[in-house]
């Protein structure tokens, strides 16, 4: 009787301790992809996680009221929101053996191939790029960069530091990521590339 008494004990003891580990596993996770999820864009449902292009938006310091989406939106409507480039010219695309419009802002570059945005370089604080939410410009910290995609890592190069985000759309990983270089010295971010 004192056998039956112990092991009916133990089996209690045991599955009482995995219902409550279980539930704080579940807790635990349900926390973490709460906090992830509810970063706008961020996207860990592909097979790595990604920072989804329909929430890339990209904004002026100059005019903080002025906001342009990374794919939804045209050439024209992008020299709306931001007029007076330094240039606007034509740009051959030796791989893609298309022409292209550059449109610069200082040293920034931002190229459209038809008239969707194609990539940009941003190489000073003119512009930052973001979710709506939360941006992130050159002279920033690089933990900045959690704000829009949390697993970030700086991968350490000779002389600079490097975090790749990679992007998606509609669910696929597509093949150019957007590249944030990193000073060693100060952790600032020194220019952000797609």
């Amino acid at each position: 009787m004192r056998h039956q008494i112990r092991e009916s004990q133990t089996k209690n003891y045991w599955g009482s301790g995995r219902k409550y580990f279980l539930i704080f596993i579940v807790l635990v996770f349900s926390f973490h992809s709460n906090s992830y999820g509810q970063i706008q864009g961020y996207n860990p449902n592909t097979f790595i996680p990604t920072f989804d292009t329909n929430y890339l938006i990209i904004k002026s310091i100059e005019s903080i009221d002025k906001e342009f989406s990374f794919l939804k939106n045209t050439l024209s409507s992008f020299l709306e929101e931001f007029p007076n480039p330094d240039k606007n010219e034509d740009f051959y695309y030796e791989m893609d053996e298309k022409m292209a419009r550059l449109i610069t802002y200082g040293q920034n570059e931002f190229y459209f191939l038809g008239e969707k945005m194609d990539a940009f370089h941003l190489i000073d604080s003119k512009f930052s790029i973001g979710n709506g939410k939360d941006f992130i410009k050159i002279g920033d910290s690089h933990s900045s960069v959690s704000k829009l995609f949390p697993p970030y890592e700086l991968e350490i190069e000779t002389d600079y530091g490097i975090i790749i985000i990679p992007l998606s759309y509609h669910g696929v990983v597509v093949d150019e990521p957007i590249s944030v270089i990193v000073d060693l010295k100060t952790g600032n971010i020194t220019k952000i590339n797609i």
